[in-house]
């Protein structure tokens, strides 16, 4: 169960990710719902497509790597 779950972590990762490499204004205020200081932060990203680019870059790689780590069957 373990194996799946942090595959799932990886897989939703790597398609955020993707989705804020391709489009950081728009995913990130997609997401300015809720309370302010959760607002703020997703404002400041979508101000600065540059820095939500380079992090979804990072977050990809971080799945990706998460994600080859595993074995090849659930325990």
């Amino acid at each position: 169960m373990k194996v799946v779950l942090a595959e799932s972590v990886a897989m939703m990762a790597i398609g955020d990710g993707v989705l804020g490499a391709l489009f950081p204004v728009q995913h990130t205020t997609r997401w300015d719902i809720g309370p302010e200081p959760w607002r703020k932060y997703m404002r400041m990203y979508a101000k600065h497509p540059e820095l939500t680019r380079a992090l979804s870059l990072v977050q990809i790689v971080a799945g990706i790597v998460c994600a080859s780590r595993l074995p090849s069957t659930p325990r």
